[in-house]
């Protein structure tokens, strides 16, 4: 056999393969060899991002280090939660018609009841149209008062009374209920009604029930009559008077409700000027300005025009007038529908009637000084109120209860309104109260201190005092003659002309003289 036959036979039987085979087997390995090697690094890269190879890393790793297990064992807790369903009543088959009344109160001084009640109407679409389906009924129900009218009623506002006036109990015994009582509290329903949609600007409780009684007194035997009149007392703080008192406290005038004017009047008796008229003129002027300019809005025009009404009048009473100043003059005010009625009762008063006033054991001196709103009862200046209380001002009455007697003397006013006198004013009191029974004993009229000349006596004082601890100045020697160059002598010159006078002005009127 042929030597090389042995070998190919003995390489396949041993599985070897021929020699001829071999160098292509070699290429295959090459080949496969190749491609593992440009597989491997892909597959380390995606094993990378997807992050395979970081568990992978972890597992090798377990097998390295010891794994330490932790058993966690959760158990389960049944809570059992208790939901209350809220009853629910039965479905109406129909409408039940029942009353809702609720009760409030609006600023502590009025109950408030509020009644919803229902009633079965048509259907909805018809209902929506008519305003009868919503009607909203207010009804006030009012208590009005009865007046005092016995010795034991007036005892117990002031036990002092009977005592300072002993001739009371007779007074009392023939007086008469005033028709003003009940005219009052007339006017009071009619305001009540006129704010009754306007629960926020109705009266108040204490407003409405301030007077506890108007009545008529007049003496069996002495022949004096009176207006006695019983309630509270508010402060006004109103008037002015430039010739006595030029300048006025601002915590006064700057309150909301201050009037530079009162009724009571008098033509003035110099020419300083009234010291609310530095106030008034150029507002009034400012005003005036304004509402000649076109184009303003309606309300504006309104607004303008309203308060050029009122300022102008005012600057030109306040030209040639001085009225009664609250914080230095004692007088009091009434309403104003008490005014003007002497023509129907002999005890209608008016603006200059003498009055006293008492309050515990305080017997004051006063004239009836100005008119108030018609349905209100009980003020007084701030004089007065001061004398009974120290805290008064034009912001805080000195007395809220109805313990307050005003007696007001019919017809007693002077002929002319003129500058207050204050010890005429007590004198004319006391033959007035005189004649209703005179004043008990151990009680007198007050006697009023005039603030007005104790005011003037202290700026002459402070003026005085100034003038004698100024230093004296010598006086100096008037200046030599100093040589002067000759000069040619001027010619004179011929005096100015006088100017003419003023044309004449038709539409102007005239300006009464001051006195």
């Amino acid at each position: 056999m042929n030597p090389d036959a042995k070998d190919i036979l003995a390489d396949v039987n041993s599985g070897i393969p021929p020699k001829a085979q071999r160098p292509r087997g070699c290429g295959r390995f090459f080949v496969i060899g190749l491609y593992l090697l440009l597989i491997l690094p892909l597959s380390l890269i995606l094993l990378d991002f997807s992050g395979t190879g970081t568990r992978l890393k972890d597992f090798v790793q377990s097998f390295r280090e010891p794994r330490i297990v932790e058993k966690i064992v959760v158990q389960e807790k049944i809570v059992e939660k208790v939901v209350e369903k809220a009853s629910q009543s039965p479905l109406p088959s129909r409408f039940v018609f029942t009353k809702s009344i609720d009760t409030a109160s609006l600023y502590k001084e009025y109950g408030i009841q509020s009644e919803l009640a229902p009633q079965e109407g048509g259907l909805a679409s018809a209902e929506r149209t008519r305003e009868e389906s919503m009607l909203i009924k207010l009804s006030l129900e009012v208590k009005m008062p009865k007046p005092a009218v016995t010795l034991a009623d007036f005892t117990s506002l002031n036990p002092e009374l009977p005592k300072m006036l002993p001739g009371l109990e007779t007074l009392l015994s023939g007086a008469q209920v005033s028709p003003f009582f009940y005219h009052l509290y007339e006017l009071k329903k009619v305001e009540l009604q006129s704010k009754l949609t306007r629960l926020d600007r109705i009266l108040s409780r204490h407003n409405l029930y301030d007077c506890e009684s108007i009545l008529e007194l007049s003496h069996p035997t002495k022949g004096g009559r009176a207006l006695l009149l019983q309630g509270e007392m508010d402060v006004v703080s109103d008037g002015s008077d430039g010739d006595r008192w030029p300048d006025m406290a601002d915590f006064i005038t700057l309150s909301d409700n201050y009037q530079p004017f009162t009724t009571f009047a008098w033509p003035k008796k110099t020419r300083q000027p009234n010291p609310l008229l530095a106030r008034w003129e150029p507002l009034l002027k400012k005003y005036e300005a304004e509402f000649a300019i076109p184009g303003l809005s309606i309300e504006r025009n309104r607004f303008l025009r309203a308060e050029i009404d009122r300022l102008k009048p005012g600057v030109t009473d306040m030209k040639y007038r001085s009225y009664l100043i609250a914080e230095a003059d004692p007088f009091i005010v009434i309403p104003l529908s008490l005014l003007n009625r002497e023509a129907e009762t002999p005890f209608g008063p008016a603006i200059g009637d003498y009055a006293v006033v008492i309050h515990e054991n305080h017997l004051l001196p006063a004239i009836v000084g100005d008119a108030g709103p018609a349905y209100k009862m009980g003020e007084a200046s701030l004089r007065i109120a001061r004398e009974l209380s120290e805290k008064a001002s034009p912001f805080n009455r000195p007395v809220s209860d109805l313990t307050v007697t005003y007696l007001v003397f019919p017809g007693s006013a002077d002929a002319k309104a003129d500058v207050p006198d204050l010890p005429r004013w007590q004198a004319r009191c006391q033959e007035l109260i005189d004649s209703l029974g005179g004043i008990g004993q151990g009680y007198a009229l007050h006697s009023w201190e005039d603030l007005i000349a104790k005011r003037h006596a202290e700026a002459e004082a402070k003026k005085a005092a100034a003038e004698a601890t100024a230093p004296l100045v010598p006086p100096t020697a008037p200046p030599g003659p100093t040589a002067v160059p000759d000069t040619p002598a001027l010619p004179k010159a011929d005096p100015p002309a006088a100017p003419p006078p003023p044309a004449p002005n038709p539409g102007a009127t005239a300006t009464p003289p001051v006195p």
